[in-house]
């Protein structure tokens, strides 16, 4: 039985080697990218598809605003046609209105040219286009910041990817760490057994706690080859082939120097969803203005030329000459004696909708202290966590210790080992997720401040790209 027990744990041994040794063949060939959060955040700012299409929104900023100001500028058009057209006729009309036939049949070609230019400009509006360049700013501002946003959403994303795999190379150095500890206990239950200190039975046990580690192992492993993939698509880079993480988790530090209300209100001012309801504030206001100068009368000057040639055959076919022209010169008054209720509707209606973008703007600020306030309690929670597992594993370790000597002195059982084994491993992958679980709220923290990239040294403008 004891040889058949060897046996089995040699070969055990044999196959997670050929593994361990299948696996660096099949990875030799690449190369493994050691990534910072730094370095992370970098190449997702060049190759994530989200945060490409948030810069790319961001280019629009620039035509939005000329547009606004093409509104004090003439509008200006010039336009240029040829024609040739073919007629043949087979019948005519008598003095009474009676078809005959034609004698003679022939087919007749003409040509003509035409060319005109026109030209206006709005004198005054009531201030309509003083308003319309407003709102055009003030859409710009909207969704550029709406566009960072994005930025600070997709970098958290890949900021959160990262600290998963941080979590899950942490576990699996614990699981290492527990395997070694696992292959010397059996070296020691081996020994034992040999000097007939201990049973058959404990022999088993301690074996089977040796190949449920190297399973536990085994899954750990995997887990960081999903956790790399995962960060690895955050990224968006697909040169990169194998990647590998080089830190460690955040080291938890106790938050109680944190102000919360400086948090809270640098957050209002900063974050970019509260200054895209302000601006979507700004929007309507500028809607409201419009509308009210609607009522003022508009002025405006229009000018036309006209010019043509027409002639038989091909003469005038892309004939340039002026031939016969007019112009006009016209100045237009508009004057909105009675619209139906229209406009005042429209200015009701736009100022119903500012009110309502202030109220906007208050819910924004209201959720996000909120939620700033929220990641502030649930950081002060992962930190209490933190020192009280930190505790808790000291506690199991010194337990161990003591149930390990006394098991070397025979005075406790197998099962007594084996329970302070997996309470310590308990101990030592919970410290490791309450570790995660700080590193998680101080990232939320971030996000709900809005500053994740600010916090990672990156600019979110298009220079800075």
């Amino acid at each position: 039985m004891r040889a058949a027990a060897m046996s089995v744990a040699l070969g055990l041994v044999v196959i997670a080697g050929v593994g361990g040794v299948a696996a660096q063949s099949a990875g030799g060939d690449q190369e493994v990218t050691v990534l910072t959060l730094r370095e992370a955040l970098e190449r997702a700012s060049q190759f994530n598809p989200q945060y490409r299409q948030a810069l790319n929104r961001m280019e629009l900023e620039g035509p939005q605003r000329r547009e606004a100001w093409g509104a004090f500028l003439p509008d200006l058009r010039v336009s240029y046609g040829t024609s040739q057209r073919f007629s043949r006729q087979r019948t005519a009309v008598d003095f009474f209105g009676n078809p005959i036939d034609n004698e003679v049949i022939r087919t007749i070609t003409t040509s003509n040219s035409s060319h005109s230019a026109s030209a206006g400009l709005d004198l005054f509006r009531g201030g309509e286009r003083f308003h319309g360049f407003q709102r055009a700013q003030a859409q710009a501002r909207v969704e550029r910041l709406s566009a960072e946003r994005d930025l600070n959403t997709v970098l958290a994303e890949v900021q959160g990817h990262f600290v998963v795999a941080q979590r899950q190379k942490a576990r699996l150095a614990v699981e290492e760490e527990l395997l070694v500890s696992r292959e010397r206990d059996y070296q020691v239950a081996e020994q034992r057994f040999e000097l007939a200190s201990i049973g058959r039975s404990d022999l088993y046990a301690a074996n089977l706690d040796l190949e449920q580690q190297r399973l536990a192992v085994r899954e750990a492993r995997g887990q960081v080859e999903k956790a790399m993939l995962a960060l690895r698509r955050a990224i968006g880079d697909r040169s990169l082939r194998l990647v590998d993480v080089d830190q460690q988790l955040p080291q938890p530090f106790d938050p109680v120097g944190l102000d919360v209300a400086a948090l809270v209100q640098r957050a209002i001012q900063q974050s970019p969803r509260v200054g895209a309801a302000e601006a979507a504030r700004s929007v309507t206001q500028s809607e409201l203005g419009s509308a009210r100068a609607s009522r003022w009368p508009s002025l405006s000057l229009n000018s036309n030329f006209y010019g043509g040639a027409s002639g038989s055959e091909r003469s005038a076919l892309f004939d340039l000459d002026t031939g016969d022209f007019y112009a006009t010169f016209g100045l237009n008054v508009s004057i909105p004696l009675f619209t139906r209720f229209q406009t005042s509707r429209q200015i009701a209606s736009a100022s119903v909708n500012l009110r309502n973008a202030g109220e906007e703007v208050r819910a924004a600020e209201l959720q996000l202290e909120e939620e700033v306030t929220g990641a502030y309690v649930d950081l002060e929670t992962a930190w209490a966590n933190v020192r009280l597992q930190e505790t808790v594993l000291e506690v199991a370790r010194e337990r161990l210790r003591i149930v390990e000597e006394e098991y070397r002195l025979a005075t406790k059982g197998i099962e007594d080992l084996r329970a302070a084994i997996r309470e310590e491993a308990e101990a030592q992958r919970d410290l490791v997720q309450q570790r995660f679980e700080f590193a998680a709220a101080l990232l939320q923290l971030h996000t709900a401040a809005g500053i994740v990239a600010e916090e990672a040294g990156l600019s979110t403008t298009r220079e800075q790209d």
